[in-house]
């Protein structure tokens, strides 16, 4: 029985390294890819700022567009 046992416990320490290790290449992937990721959400940021930048320049534009009409009336 303690054969079985022995057989059982080395079966076991096998399964925990090998799931150690596919934690430890998941952990190491998922860190370049968070790395890799950092740019683009930045260029997005700036993407999205630069919308903002144009939306209210074309708001900025309507209400000039408007003072000068009533200022002409």
């Amino acid at each position: 029985m303690s054969c079985a046992s022995n057989g059982e416990i080395e079966r076991l320490q096998k399964l925990r390294t090998e799931l150690e290790n596919m934690i430890t290449v998941i952990e190491t992937e998922r860190k370049t890819l968070e790395e890799e990721i950092k740019p683009i959400r930045q260029k997005v940021a700036i993407l999205e700022l630069k919308q903002s930048v144009r939306r209210r320049r074309n708001e900025l534009a309507g209400l000039r567009l408007q003072r000068a009409k009533s200022e002409d009336k």
